[in-house]
């Protein structure tokens, strides 16, 4: 018997998806990068370290959630020039969030960002002791590409499910952990302290992470349930933002 990474107790282990399978199953051609590897194949990505407590009851509901805001608004591709829309419950939106970025973190990320995630484990379980943390949210709209062959125009579209590290470099980057989850159009960043940071020390962050090289996203409120983003506030999907996916290997 090994202990369970959310409740800690030694029980038999169950395979836990990393991205929640009923979210998986909504896509048709969708990939999985090994970050070890810089492969894509076709497959689900799993880590076998959650008790079937964990992994069925309190672990399943946030599934549940984050698969029904896919169907009411995840699922949306934005096209250019569009406004974004979100209706939300901010601790169940965090809470899966935070699920499915402490799973990969617990295959790839170094031990730092393992025990960073293990201050939220009581919250992600139970909804309680929110603690220090931030929520914000990155729109990434389609974007028009013309082959030149032809002149015809086609759609980029940001058709991904990817959980992957903010490597910010800026004013006290090396404070502040940045966790991306990017569900089609609709990319959070998760922030949150090393260590606890004092009102003015978030303040000296935040000036300089919205001003970092990419688009830092707007605020989710805790204390509201719905979010209105204007089109100057959101951005177009570029193969730069996909990072170290561009050289992938594409697999078998």
């Amino acid at each position: 018997m090994k202990n369970c990474a959310y409740c800690g107790k030694s029980e038999k282990l169950t395979k836990e998806h990393i991205w929640p399978s009923t979210l998986i199953k909504k896509y048709e051609d969708l990939l999985t990068y090994n970050k070890s590897q810089n492969k894509l194949y076709k497959g689900d990505a799993t880590i076998k370290d959650v008790c079937a407590e964990c992994n069925n009851v309190h672990l399943g509901k946030l599934d549940f959630y984050l698969s029904s805001l896919f169907d009411t608004h995840l699922k949306n591709i934005l096209k250019p020039g569009e406004n974004a829309y979100l209706e939300y419950d901010y601790d169940q939106l965090l809470r899966a969030l935070l699920k499915i970025s402490f799973n990969s973190a617990r295959s790839f990320a170094t031990d730092k960002t393992i025990k960073t995630h293990k201050k939220f484990i009581k919250y992600i379980l139970e909804g309680v002791c929110r603690g220090s943390i931030m929520l914000r949210l990155q729109i990434v709209t389609a974007s028009k590409t013309l082959n030149t062959q032809d002149n015809t125009e086609n759609m980029f579209k940001p058709e991904v499910l990817r959980c992957t590290d903010i490597d910010y470099d800026g004013a006290l980057g090396n404070r502040f952990m940045i966790r991306m989850i990017a569900i089609n159009s609709f990319w959070f960043y998760i922030i949150i302290p090393y260590n606890n940071e004092p009102p003015h020390k978030w303040r000296e962050f935040l000036g300089g992470f919205c001003n970092w090289i990419i688009q830092p996203g707007v605020l989710v409120n805790p204390s509201s349930s719905k979010l209105e983003i204007p089109v100057e506030k959101t951005t177009f999907f570029h193969p730069q933002l996909l990072g170290s996916l561009l050289d992938a290997n594409p697999g078998a």
